[in-house]
């Protein structure tokens, strides 16, 4: 073959890959893509979705539309991914209530019937007053427990969350007796603590965020085993009570989705966090980048499965 010719096949070649490519970034993402929370809105994963969505503009070239989809702690939104179309255009924003809601209650679906596409951030449990109360930290708060057995409302978010779990291992830990009263969503939850409806609740930093810098609520301390940089406040481990409890924030999709949509939200999620913008508002808010592929989000999945069942079985919440 000659040099010329050779040039010629090059050029034909590179003309051919560049419309393949062109031909595949054209099959996903074509149409909005939808991203389902279970929490209601101003909640933490409504939060997380709204601000992904944001700072994702410019890496995903269609629109993406946060949908909320409360109820049953989790399963109305499960299930509506989970039997949704596999082509990746429907997207669950999940949180561990995914996986603990299936365990104390019989649902439709669970995290089995769904795809692990990545996970992006871990998700600091904190513990907050309204300003005006007279507690400065958790040990105030045990100490007023321990005047006052049972009557201090501790507010969380729906049955078998996170957050419902740390106000069973606070009075576990602490040895007191507290009335823990649920939620919806965190959102819910701070309208509650603003009202005086509930004593203190236990949600994410995100959440309160602007109630804090308002100066109407205080945090307390975080659930987390240190101190969340650039934060003030304590651990609860600091303060002698040695629980810490992992929130993450991930997106699943329905079972058997495209893989080609998998690898192209991978790619995306890790292209966000090295986005400036975001990095900024994440830190501003507390959160903790916790990147994991669909791999990797699968396998961790599988092990917080296992230990949230052992847990709920050693506090009494199943058999």
């Amino acid at each position: 073959m000659g040099r010329n010719a050779v040039r010629l096949w090059l050029a034909v070649a590179l003309v051919l890959g560049l419309s393949l490519t062109a031909a595949g970034q054209a099959r996903y993402p074509t149409k909005p893509i939808v991203l389902v929370t279970h929490s209601s809105p101003g909640a933490g994963g409504d939060l997380f979705l709204r601000n992904l969505a944001k700072h994702l503009e410019g890496i995903v070239p269609v629109p993406l539309v946060v949908e909320n989809r409360p109820g049953g702690a989790s399963s109305r939104a499960v299930t509506y991914v989970a039997t949704s179309p596999k082509d990746g255009y429907v997207l669950y924003g999940a949180t561990p209530t995914l996986l603990q809601t299936p365990i104390i209650a019989k649902t439709p679906h669970s995290y089995l019937d769904l795809q692990p596409v990545a996970n992006v951030f871990f998700d600091p449990m904190i513990l907050y007053v309204r300003s005006a109360s007279p507690w400065r930290s958790l040990r105030d708060v045990v100490e007023a427990a321990k005047q006052r057995p049972g009557q201090i409302r501790f507010g969380a978010a729906t049955p078998g969350s996170v957050e419902h779990m740390i106000a069973h291992e606070v009075q576990k830990v602490a040895k007191i007796q507290v009335q823990p009263v649920t939620f919806e969503g965190g959102g819910d939850l701070l309208v509650a603590v603003l009202g005086g409806h509930v004593d203190l609740g236990v949600g994410e930093y995100a959440e309160v965020a602007s109630q804090v810098q308002a100066g109407q609520v205080r945090v307390l301390n975080s659930f987390t085993e240190r101190r969340v940089p650039g934060a003030a406040f304590p651990t609860a481990k600091e303060l002698g009570f040695p629980i810490v409890r992992e929130k993450f924030r991930g997106l699943l999709g329905p079972k058997g989705m495209d893989p080609e949509a998998v690898a192209y939200w991978e790619r995306a999620i890790q292209q966000v966090l090295r986005k400036p913008e975001y990095r900024q508002y994440y830190e501003s808010v507390y959160l903790v980048p916790a990147y994991m592929d669909h791999v990797q989000f699968r396998l961790y999945l599988d092990r917080t499965n296992q230990t949230l069942r052992r847990y709920l079985k050693e506090i009494g919440v199943i058999r």
